[in-house]
């Protein structure tokens, strides 16, 4: 199950390196960054530790405000 998890957290950072546009590469950044907040939330909920759990939120958010501050600027 965590190998699997693990393969579909990888398969953005194709699009992050290899991204023919700035576009592309923001939408594999967003992409990569919420699935590992995903695998760090389901980690954090199996043993029991809540930390995970907080740093995974504060990791979308982070990515969210990228994502906005960076659409805001290519955008002009």
């Amino acid at each position: 199950m965590e190998f699997l998890f693990l393969v579909v957290a990888i398969l953005p950072l194709y699009r992050l390196i290899k991204g023919p546009t700035v576009w592309d590469r923001i939408v594999g950044f967003s992409s990569s960054t919420t699935k590992f907040a995903v695998l760090l939330s389901i980690l954090g909920f199996e043993e029991n530790m809540e930390y995970l759990i907080y740093v995974s939120l504060v990791m979308v958010l982070l990515s969210l405000g990228t994502v906005v501050v960076l659409s805001h600027f290519l955008e002009e």
